[in-house]
């Protein structure tokens, strides 16, 4: 599925289903129509917190490049958002009292957004790096390392990062495999294919112009799970990396607020059972740190 390059407000089921409420939590249907997760009550406290703007908007505007599953992707209709992301960020929306609302765009653009105000915070599965801390603030939600991923078979038993050396590389322009392939490249030549999201790096392994898919593994496994006879992960995991929300360093209010909604959700056991259910409960990051990534 390609996606549009286009910023595209998009609608995520958990946050239309289950709105904020002080009301004793309900039961509402998960966006993949599987087991229902609890909802979850305001949290006055946390509430409190948020910058008198988004009280105002009545909404968190939320950028995200929706071609990463499980961490988000759209469903059938290309407009709902699906994925650990679009359920966390509705379940912040309900301990915040505004609904998060989830806006598709490349990922190479977001920071630049966040800083020009286009959007309020992201969920992308952004890897909190020391570079990027100095324009955001990251409250850091998951743990992850960065895998390559081939054809099944790996008929050119690449295994280790070296083994990329020679190689054609697809990766997501300016996401984390973008990043690792420079890094990977001052110490031998690869050609790189910088793609606008993830789905389009995957078609081009699948089609034959690319050696490799460089990415977090988290994003590695679901392909290789939706498609075992296609895929393979070739390498073991490249270290342990932070992934965070970013919020624009002006904004510590916003900041502050995700972080005391986020140890909510953790405290509730939500986070839990969203990492089971999109089978990351390995990713698990549970202090919601701020600024964690080196």
């Amino acid at each position: 599925m390609r996606i549009p390059r286009f910023a595209l407000v998009v609608t995520v089921v958990t946050v239309a289903a289950a709105m904020v409420s002080c009301a004793a939590p309900d039961a509402v249907e998960s966006p993949s129509g599987g087991s229902t997760t609890p909802a979850l009550a305001k949290d006055d406290a946390a509430a409190a917190l948020l910058p008198d703007a988004i009280k105002s908007a009545g909404k968190v505007r939320v950028a995200s490049g929706v071609s990463f599953p499980p961490m988000e992707f759209f469903a059938e209709d290309n407009k709902t958002v699906l994925g650990f992301d679009a359920d966390l960020g509705a379940a912040l929306g309900q301990v915040l009292g505004v609904p998060f609302e989830f806006q598709n765009t490349n990922f190479d653009g977001i920071i630049g957004g966040l800083n020009a105000g286009r959007y309020d915070l992201a969920m992308t599965s952004m890897i909190d790096k020391k570079a990027r801390q100095e324009t955001v603030d990251f409250v850091d939600y998951l743990s992850s390392g960065v895998s390559f991923m081939v054809v099944k078979g790996n008929k050119n038993g690449l295994k280790e990062q070296k083994d990329l050396c020679g190689r054609t590389v697809a990766v997501e322009k300016s996401a984390t495999g973008d990043l690792t392939a420079d890094e990977i490249a001052k110490g031998c030549k690869l050609t790189k294919l910088p793609f606008p999201d993830q789905a389009s790096a995957v078609q081009a392994l699948q089609s034959g112009r690319a050696d490799a898919v460089l990415a977090l593994d988290l994003t590695l496994a679901y392909n290789v799970k939706q498609a075992p006879d296609a895929f393979e992960i070739a390498s073991k995991p490249f270290g342990t990396l932070p992934v965070g929300i970013p919020v624009p360093k002006n904004n510590p209010k916003l900041r502050d607020a995700v972080q005391a909604a986020l140890k909510k959700v953790i405290e509730s056991g939500t986070y839990d059972a969203l990492l089971a259910k999109w089978n990351l409960t390995d990713q698990a990051l549970k202090d919601a740190p701020i600024n964690q990534g080196k």
